[in-house]
């Protein structure tokens, strides 16, 4: 293991995705009006399968004048990189079918893979992306991929600068709208640090979805306008300057580079997982599919799975070796 090849990414305290819930029609899993924050550990014996609720999750969720927890639908954050390029990440990754081993992460063009060298050490090789319908390695299911849409943020209360929480999402609308927003914040506010913003959500519907609701992320100001927002970032960069805080952080870390996203992946596979999933949450807006066809491809591609056990099995035997001892690849359960 080569110790300077261990890539640095900002360290996730935690995740903010879209809610789910069981589909009654046709078992599957769909996003519902609501944000989850987790925290990086399992729950208890009972919700072991599922990452625990960090503790900012019940103190936004928190009734106003008692009574039962509220939903949590606006989270107010800032940004943790200046810059659009590095704040805000997409990326097909794929995990191998027996392990959940990340093997792969691409752009639909070029993607790095696991592979072996020639004197038998792991390494990424350079191979060429068609995108999850054209790949081999999931047309033989010896791998499952997806969109992972990740996004670095900090909620305001945390207490830790040092320290983000990861949006997370599979869906492309959500990108798209994500990427306008900030991409306008960027311009207009000389930057996206200190800009008090709010993660919040929206619905959409298309025939893909069957004129069915689905939940989607966006930003919006968390400010009565822009000129408040303004003076806000303002006044906190110029705090930072006088006290002699270099506030650049673009420049040290970044989440844009191919050794970070395997890192990413390896760490975090909970957090993603029901994208995985035969029931995967429905992102309908963003897949060629319906709900009513939906059931049947998750059964098909489980009698697929079934059919190329033996591919999966070799597949996974030649990986599971190198994410023992490959920093880019080792899954979560070896970090100690």
């Amino acid at each position: 293991m080569n110790l300077n090849t261990i890539a640095i990414a900002p360290h996730a305290s935690g995740f903010i995705k879209v809610a789910c819930e069981n589909d009654p029609l046709f078992g599957e899993k769909r996003t519902i009006n609501e944000f989850l924050i987790t925290a990086r550990h399992h729950g208890d014996d009972e919700n072991r399968a599922t990452l625990a609720m960090h503790p900012l999750h019940a103190t936004l969720a928190k009734p106003v004048d008692g009574g039962e927890a509220k939903a949590v639908t606006e989270i107010p954050i800032t940004l943790f990189f200046n810059k659009t390029s590095n704040a805000l990440g997409i990326k097909y990754q794929a995990y191998s079918t027996e392990g959940n081993v990340p093997v792969c992460a691409g752009d639909g063009r070029n993607a790095k893979r696991l592979a072996r060298a020639a004197d038998n050490t792991p390494t990424l090789q350079d191979v060429a992306c068609p995108g999850p319908e054209l790949c081999a390695l999931v047309q033989t299911c010896a791998a499952v991929c997806r969109r992972q849409v990740r996004m670095s943020v900090q909620i305001k209360g945390q207490g830790d600068p040092l320290s983000v929480f990861e949006v997370r999402s599979s869906s492309l609308n959500t990108y798209r709208a994500l990427k306008a927003q900030l991409q306008l914040v960027e311009h207009r506010f000389a930057g996206l640090r200190h800009v008090p913003l709010k993660l919040t959500l929206w619905q959409a519907s298309n025939v893909a979805s069957g004129y069915q609701p689905f939940t989607l992320m966006q930003l919006a100001l968390d400010a009565p306008d822009e000129t408040t927002a303004m003076q806000a970032a303002k006044a906190e960069r110029e705090r930072l300057t006088s006290a002699g805080i270099n506030d650049s952080i673009d420049d040290i870390q970044s989440t844009d580079s191919d050794a970070v996203e395997f890192v990413g992946a390896a760490l975090d596979f909970g957090a993603v997982s029901e994208f995985y999933s035969a029931d995967a949450a429905r992102r309908p807006g963003t897949e060629a599919i319906t709900p009513h066809s939906t059931g049947r491809s998750a059964r098909a591609n489980l009698a697929n799975r079934e059919l190329a056990g033996a591919a999966a099995s070799a597949f996974a035997d030649a990986v599971r070796p190198a994410s023992a001892t490959s920093p880019e690849a080792a899954p979560a359960a070896a970090e100690t």
